[in-house]
């Protein structure tokens, strides 16, 4: 009814988390005038309690003084006396003779009337009461029409516009009453520039001073055929070049404010609210920017309704936000946010020395350029030849560390900060279209045509790429192989090799961007909606990335430039089951990957790590949710086809997808977020990934924002201050939501602004501002700023934990309830066994909506780690039909469910069994479901999302205590050895023979791959030689004991002289043997003689 509109967001204030029963009032009298006022009137008396008594967050006060001194003014209240309008008219309301008719009107008019009562002074940043629009926009000058070709301002733009034209036409929709004239562009694109475009001026009339704060404002009619074809328009009012993005626009929007038909086609509207450039302004340029790496091809666009506005001169200004709290005294956010609570780090741009707001707030630290290839890989390797053999320009340093530069003391200051491991680093970028040295852009696929041409067999160019030389796959694969290699191992190994030392240690890296932004800006908006698992066909294909595959980009996923990289990462930080599979497969690795000595004869044992970087992929517009879309099909892809790989080490490919987050206030952003954060979350459930991040985290005001557009750092006003404090406590309430699935979230700035003239968390003068405030306390903030619910309408309740995520042909998902309520194959089997063990691994069908009477289950198995055993069905109406081992690592199992079929929440279908490998030992291995369908009773073919399951093995546990106190018995024996020829001391030779048995021994101890056997054997061998040595030791000359040595001693000798061990008295005549070598002759007396005192 036409009443419920003035009462829209009165009482919203304080009504967003009470709710009340009608059923706890008084009944609605009986004479109220039919059913429907009867529900008005009870929804008005619930909203008048609930405005009575607040929200949980902030109750209403009620002051009993004269000045309110008994309330806190930062916070709602009213006098008492105010409230008794409010409660008369709910008397009136519930007094069964009362109207309805009059009722309502009454209580109506007390709820706007008591609204308008409630105060608070603003001084505190979670509560602020509706400060009013502020200064309206009005026009100021627009151009004439009249339009003219001009020079464009973008070079990359062909100066005849390749043939391009504009005219301006009559308004040519349904809906033409009133309407102006509008600019017609007609676009041509030759195919070989990197994009097309056409600059067009016209004079503004008047000419103006532009003011701060002023906006241009113009509409864009577009067919739905535009899709893909444009990138941006780039305006000039006055000194500076303005962007905005044609990406952005909808072509699939199922409900449009605006549809139109003109020329044959369908036809949508966008409208534009750009930030102007301030200053003296008499001529108006609009540049159309087509999307890069296109095809030859011509489209049309509609521009109309350009206009530039500035605030109403005449209106009431919203005063200046005031942040009153600095940096040092507010809770610091990582405080919040850390792993130990349960939540996530929190991180800041910026290395070095970690002090200031950096060392309060953040945990982990990342820079946006020192890692990039251009910088870390500015010379390239003398071995670098085009397919005809030539050099390639820029390529002519001696291959090895000569070829790089690297920021080690960044990232080592960052380390050696606070107490060792209380900082951490992220590492961006390994590989990116932009940013790389001259001699590397260069490269192109030998057999490629360039531009996208609807095919998965094509390359783009990278930004900066002025010539172009064919190489072959194999040298562009050697270049990115030896790449990360450097640039991976310098930070995180000793080897001087990499340019590290022992002494300067290693320098952890906690994650690593290993690809940036690969994903193509717009296609996906036109191959997701025709196959919503595509992704190949999105990407940018750049071309000295691309070159590593070359011909075979299209076909075997493990040739695909994109596994190879993050291969590559896996290789240069590994893990012990990585090291040791590189070891055993090393007679079948690619020539490039030993080219150039980074193993030890097939080992790369010396470079384990044993907390491997978080290998990750970061790309922006991700709240896109066809590019949200594409980049969870290619993670699905590479990382499902990784589980066979002979290489796999129990970890992703891809470990952690990571969302830029350069986004803006807006009336979905964080809803939009949410389901690319579930799809992800998703695949995190499945196995397939391991985390998320939130890499370059920051906020515009556009336009449209509530209070206007602003720039950062520029001051805002406390309605612009109140919006970003909401979209970030919403982007905060979401990462909470899905925290467990979260690694970290990393702000594009430590203070004043991001990237862009974005908003962080404090201001210029490092003082926390609203976003901050909306970050720690996500709840209380929306809570104290409903004036806003409005602009952000449905937003905060999307992010409650009870709210289902709609996926589409995905299914609907709900953090923490595991995958989307979709089929899915799950194995089980224990987390670790023993040595030798044979053990089962169960195979259950989830999620099961429509009985399943046969399955197609391929497994795929570390056959280096586990023997595949048998198969057999769950229960006695399960029966395997077929069991295919032809291929090393994987079996395939058809079985039928002759009992039925089987369906539900979780039904196991197979128990399979597998036994480890004879001398496996302290490692682990991976058993995936890495292929499952299902037959329903009508034939339906299902497939089923796959899981995966790694699993220990335990080391063999050995006895060596008798071996460690052999050994400290044979050190102490040898430490207090002496060399020499006196009594009591040893041969060298002896001594020596001692220890190379010592170091033996030492040796069989400290392997982790003794057996016990070989422990028993150390310990004999020590044994025997620790007796061996202590015979050695030089006998004390003085037989006769008289503590002296002298002639009577060599009596004795003399005596037995000639006797040897088969004389009739040896064991008398022994104690002359001075050397025991089981005879008495000269060498006994001489001993004697030379100790004679």
């Amino acid at each position: 009814m036409n009443r419920e509109k003035p009462l829209i967001g009165l009482s919203r204030i304080l009504v967003v988390i009470m709710l009340f029963s009608i059923f706890a009032f008084a009944p609605v009298p009986a004479a109220a005038a039919g059913v429907e006022q009867t529900h008005e009137l009870n929804d008005l008396i619930a909203q008048a309690e609930a405005l009575k008594a607040g929200n949980e967050e902030f109750p209403l006060q009620i002051s009993q003084t004269d000045v309110g001194s008994d309330v806190n003014k930062a916070f709602p209240w009213v006098y008492a006396d105010e409230l008794k309008d409010l409660d008369n008219a709910l008397e009136f309301a519930r007094n069964a003779l009362t109207p309805a008719g009059e009722a309502i009107a009454s209580l109506e008019n007390a709820i706007v009337s008591f609204t308008g009562k409630i105060k608070a002074d603003g001084s505190d940043p979670y509560f602020r009461l509706d400060p009013g629009p502020g200064k309206v926009p009005v026009k100021v000058t627009a151009p004439t029409n009249v339009w003219t070709k001009r020079t464009p301002l973008d070079s990359r733009v062909p100066a005849d516009f390749a043939g391009g034209t504009f005219n301006v036409i009559p308004y040519p929709f349904a809906d033409s009453q009133g309407k102006a004239d509008v600019l017609q562009i007609n676009y041509v694109h030759n195919g070989t520039s990197t994009f097309g475009g056409i600059s067009l001026q016209s004079p503004l009339s008047p000419s103006v001073d532009v003011p701060a704060g002023s906006t241009i404002e113009f509409d864009v009619f577009y067919p739905k055929s535009a899709q893909g074809k444009f990138m941006r328009w780039r305006i000039r009012n006055a000194g500076s070049d303005i962007d905005t993005y044609l990406r952005e626009y909808e072509y699939n929007n199922l409900n449009p404010d605006w549809i139109g038909s003109y020329n044959g086609e369908t036809w949508l509207l966008k409208h534009n609210s750009i930030t102007a450039t301030t200053g003296t302004s008499s001529i108006f340029i609009l540049e159309l920017h087509g999307e890069n790496g296109r095809p030859a091809e011509t489209g049309k666009l509609l521009v109309g309704n350009i206009k530039i506005t500035a605030p109403d001169p005449n209106g009431v200004a919203l005063p200046n936000v005031v942040n009153k709290e600095n940096q040092s005294v507010v809770t610091p956010l990582k405080n919040v946010y850390n792993k130990d609570n349960g939540k996530f780090m929190v991180g800041t741009i910026g290395t070095g020395a970690v002090t200031g707001t950096r060392a309060n707030h953040y945990e982990i630290f990342v820079d946006g350029n020192n890692l990039k290839a251009d910088a870390t890989h500015p010379r390239g390797p003398s071995w670098l030849k085009s397919v005809t053999g030539e050099a390639l320009s820029g390529a002519t340093n001696t291959p090895g560390i000569g070829e790089y530069s690297f920021p080690t003391s960044a990232y080592q200051a960052i380390r050696d900060s606070g107490t060792p491991g209380q900082y951490k680093s992220h590492a961006h970028v390994l590989a990116w279209y932009n940013q790389a040295p001259a001699w590397m852009r260069q490269m192109i696929p030998a057999t490629l045509s360039l531009g996208y041409n609807g095919t998965t067999n094509y390359y783009g160019l990278g930004n900066g790429v002025t010539t172009t030389v064919k190489v072959d796959k194999e040298m562009a694969r050697r270049v990115q192989f030896n790449h990360t290699m450097y640039v991976m191992r310098h930070f995180l190994t000793t080897d001087t090799k990499y340019g590290s030392s022992v002494s300067r240690g290693v320098i952890p890296i906690h994650s690593w961007d290993v690809l940036n932004e690969e994903v193509h800006e717009s296609r996906h908006s036109e191959t997701i909606p025709a196959d919503p698992n595509s992704w190949r066909q999105s990407l940018k294909n750049t071309n000295w990335l691309s070159a590593m595959s070359d011909d075979l980009i299209g076909g075997d996923i493990t040739e695909h430039y994109i596994y190879l990289l993050f291969k590559n990462a896996h290789i240069a930080a590994p893990n012990a089951k990585m090291a040791a599979a590189y070891k055993s497969n090393y007679a079948n690795l690619p020539a490039y990957m030993k080219l150039d000595g980074h193993d030890n004869v097939g080992s790369i044992d010396a470079y384990i790590v044993n907390d491997p970087p978080k290998l990750t992929y970061n790309d922006y517009d991700i709240s896109n949710r066809t590019k949200a879309r594409t980049a969870y099909n290619m993670i699905r892809a590479v990382n499902t086809a990784w589980l066979s790989d002979p290489l796999y080490d129990g970890r992703p490919l891809i470990e952690d997808m990571g969302i830029q987050g350069h986004d803006s206030i807006g009336k979905t952003l964080a809803s939009d977020n949410q389901y690319a954060m579930a799809l992800y979350a998703s695949l995190i459930d499945e196995g397939l990934l391991s985390g998320i991040a939130y890499s370059e985290l920051d906020l515009k005001a556009p336009t449209s924002t509530p209070g206007g557009g602003a720039v950062a750092p520029t001051v805002l006003n406390v309605r612009q201050s109140d919006a970003l404090g909401y979209e970030y406590a919403l982007m905060y309430k979401l990462f909470n939501r899905f925290a467990p699935y979260i690694d970290h979230i990393i702000s594009w700035g430590v203070a004043g602004s991001g990237w862009q003239g974005s908003y962080v968390l404090f201001d210029s003068q490092s003082n926390a501002n609203a976003g901050y405030y909306g970050s720690v306390n996500p709840d209380r903030f929306v809570l104290g700023h409903s004036y806003l619910d409005d602009f952000f309408a449905g937003e905060y309740e999307k992010l409650q934990n009870s709210y289902a995520i709609d996926l589409g042909d995905l299914g609907i998902y709900t953090p923490g309830n595991g995958e989307a309520e979709s089929l899915t194959a799950t194995i089980a089997a224990n987390n670790s066994v023993t040595p030798g063990a044979t053990f089962t691994a169960a195979v259950s069908l989830d999620s099961v909506t429509q009985s399943v009477y046969a399955q197609d289950i391929t497994l795929s198995y570390d056959s280096s780690v586990f023997d595949y055993v048998s198969a057999a069905g769950a229960t006695s109406n399960i029966q395997v039909l077929k069991e295919d081992t032809a291929t090393p690592g994987k079996v395939r199992i058809i079985s039928v469910n002759i009992g039925g079929g089987v369906a539900g929440i979780s039904t196991p279908v197979l128990n399979i069994t597998f036994k480890v490998k004879s001398g496996v030992q302290n490692t682990s291995g991976t058993i995936a479901v890495s292929q499952a369908k299902t037959g329903g009773p009508d034939g339906t073919v299902t497939t089923a999302a796959l899981s995966s399951k790694t699993i220990s093995v335990d080391a063999i546990q050995l006895d060596k205590t008798a071996l460690n106190a052999a050994i400290t018995s044979a050190q102490t024996l040898y430490n207090a050895a002496i060399v020499g020829t006196k009594p009591g001391q040893y041969p060298q030779a002896a001594k020596d023979a001692l220890l190379e048995v010592i170091n033996t021994a030492i040796a069989v101890r400290d392997n982790a791959s003794a057996t016990q056997a070989q422990v028993d054997s150390a310990l004999a061998a020590l044994n025997t030689s620790i007796d061996t040595f202590k015979a050695t030791a030089n006998k004390s000359a003085n037989i006769n004991g008289d503590a002296d040595t002298n002639v009577g001693d060599i009596a004795i000798v003399a005596y037995h002289y000639g006797k040897n061990s088969t004389s009739t008295d040896w064991a008398k005549a022994k104690v002359a043997d001075m050397n025991d070598d089981n005879k008495i002759d000269i060498w006994d007396l001489a001993y004697i003689a030379t100790n004679i005192n």
